[in-house]
């Protein structure tokens, strides 16, 4: 069935392009002319569509990009004599490095800090190309030479325009597959949740960086098809306005979407040219059909379509050799010391508050440690002190006997440790089976050169992620919903959803923030179900959590904190008679602690 929902749309679009290609055959010059422009904008916002659609980065100087290419194969040309296929590699390479330079400082920024640092930077490279004099300065650069094709010199539109429509469909087959790659999805997580997609082991800062210089290759690339086109530049072919229309582009087509990104350029480049006739009032009328064209459809006039990869058959994954979860987790499990993390003296200082104070503890390779306390106790502070969200300010954590602080959380979980979050935070729209294969982005090995290329041994490494990932939808009870919309789903399945999703990591220890929260009686008992049977596979569970039935039916240790100490440990039943618990969790004061209730004799949650 998905193949059938992808067939009609692969049909339509390689329809288009056969259209596309037969322009030049039957349409006037100024046709063609207008139809290269279109393409033109299309390469653009292609590239600009991995920056902003698929990573959710907001860009506003990405003509810079475009700049450097143009600028790159003008001077080549001019100066050097090198012809249009020996500039363009260089063209291509230098807004690669721009991408770079201008990415890696500023790609740490939140969005909208890193909005204003792209627009200065578009306008720096503007100024740059206005007063430098080998640029021509605000005249430009002329005699650029056209492209050249076996002897023949490419200057006629229609010939200019096939070039362009090559190029277009290379990016189009480039984007396409980093898009259905490992990298999208992550690209996608970004864009959903980025602190999500970093603690479930997405380097955020890498993927960005790839978004960025990815984008800034293709604008490379257009810069030098422009430059060819017309055999003359200046900078007020690379403005902020520039920017803004590729940018418009993205948005009206639809963010992420490709065949939206191709009808938002043939909106903004063409649909000018067809109102000339309407004289001065083109821009107006022009403008305003975009305002309502963004009213009626916001999320753009193409939004882009839930993907859905096909999940293995359950009968495949288990046929799949190394994907059975109990194999995995055995694997890297196997010679391991018997403590598995210890914290010693943690710390964690919130201006003048202290959140965690001095605290100390152990966790044994296949136990379930259950951290309790009333609210701000500092439980959850602890697991992001442990998971790398937030570093300790003083203290030590040492996992398998090695110092685990100032790591990041995507290295963090590369070591072992996966978690879940206090308020569900799933990738909502990716599917349920995407999430999962998110969860395990770490473990994927293969370049993405080879994956790309499809080489078989990629495919074989797809082909058993995909198994493994099936399998761990079945392990919590999910393999049938694997295709569905992960904010669709019901909620006590999208806490199961999450607990996979960590779980696809084959971590050591699994840490789960308060994960009956909400839940009913009836899937609290799943849950803790499935808590033992995720001890049994031989990974250790870290668990916070206010409903004491829970707690004291699946735990082996309990550690009490309270005002950021830990002030008991011990098995369940001794915890449960611990007069400084009961004290914690009930406020008595000593002369009433020989009346206080025991917390085994009190309704379940009635500590929460």
């Amino acid at each position: 069935m998905q193949g059938l929902t992808r067939r009609p749309l692969a049909t339509a679009g390689i329809a288009a392009l056969i259209v596309a290609a037969f322009i030049p055959f039957f349409c006037h010059n100024y046709i063609v002319d207008v139809a290269l422009t279109i393409v033109t904008y299309g390469i653009l916002a292609l590239g600009l569509n991995i920056v902003v659609g698929y990573a959710g980065l907001l860009d506003l100087g990405y003509a810079a990009f475009f700049a450097i290419g143009a600028y790159t194969t003008s001077l080549l040309e001019t100066l050097t004599g090198l012809n249009f296929w020996e500039t363009l590699p260089f063209s291509i390479v230098f807004a690669g490095i721009a991408g770079i330079v201008i990415g890696y400082p500023t790609l740490r920024l939140r969005s909208d800090y890193l909005a204003i640092v792209t627009l200065g930077f578009g306008e720096i490279v503007r100024i740059i190309a206005t007063n430098l004099d080998i640029t021509g300065g605000p005249n430009g650069i002329y005699g650029i030479n056209p492209a050249n094709f076996f002897g023949h010199d490419l200057t006629a539109p229609k010939a200019v325009y096939t070039l362009a429509l090559v190029f277009l469909v290379g990016v189009l087959i480039l984007v396409i597959r980093l898009g259905q790659s490992r990298l999208g999805r992550a690209w996608t997580s970004l864009r959903e949740d980025e602190a999500a997609a970093e603690a479930v082991g997405v380097p955020t800062l890498r993927v960005k960086m790839l978004a960025y210089v990815i984008g800034a290759l293709i604008g490379g690339l257009g810069g030098s098809l422009f430059a060819a086109r017309f055999g003359a530049i200046d900078p007020t072919s690379f403005t902020y306005a520039q920017s803004v229309s590729i940018l418009i582009i993205v948005v009206l087509g639809g963010r992420g979407s490709i065949p939206g990104v191709l009808v938002g350029a043939i909106v903004v480049a063409g649909l000018p040219e067809a109102l000339r006739f309407l004289h001065n009032w083109r821009e107006f009328i022009f403008a305003v059909a975009l305002i309502i064209l963004m009213l009626v459809r916001p999320q753009g006039l193409w939004p882009a379509r839930l993907r859905h990869i096909a999940a293995p058959s359950v009968d495949e994954a288990h046929a799949t050799p190394h994907a059975d979860p109990a194999e995995q987790i055995a694997e890297t499990t196997a010679g391991e010391p018997d403590v598995l993390l210890e914290a010693r003296d943690v710390s964690r200082v919130f201006g003048g508050l202290k959140a965690v104070a001095g605290v100390n503890f152990t966790v044994h390779r296949g136990e379930i440690l259950s951290i309790i306390g009333p609210n701000g106790a500092g439980k959850t502070t602890v697991f992001n002190c442990l998971t790398g969200v937030i570093p300790p300010t003083s203290g030590a954590i040492i996992w398998n006997g090695r110092p685990l602080t100032k790591l990041a959380p995507h290295k963090v979980v590369a070591r072992g440790l996966a978690r879940t979050f206090q308020g569900i935070r799933l990738f909502d729209n990716l599917t349920v089976f995407e999430n999962v294969l998110v969860g395990m982005d770490h473990r994927f090995h293969v370049s993405l050169a080879s994956e790309m290329a499809a080489l078989p041994y990629a495919r074989r490494e797809t082909h058993l992620h995909h198994a493994a990932g099936r399998n761990w939808l079945e392990f919590v009870g999910l393999a049938s919903q694997a295709g569905l919309r992960a904010g669709d789903l019901p909620y006590g399945d999208q806490r199961r959803l999450e607990i996979a999703r960590a779980l696809a990591g084959q971590p050591q220890l699994l840490l789960l923030d308060e994960p009956a929260a909400g839940m009913n009686p009836t899937e609290k008992q799943s849950l803790m179900g499935l808590i033992r049977r995720i001890r049994d596979l031989g990974t250790t569970v870290l668990l916070i959590e206010h409903d004491m039935l829970l707690v004291m039916g699946v735990s082996d240790r309990v550690i009490v904190m309270d005002r950021g100490q830990v002030i008991a440990t011990g098995s369940p039943q001794d915890v449960q008679s611990n007069p400084r618990v009961i004290e914690a969790y009930l406020g008595s004061d000593e002369e009433d602690e020989e009346d206080a209730p025991e917390i085994s004799s009190l309704p379940a949650g009635a500590l929460a």
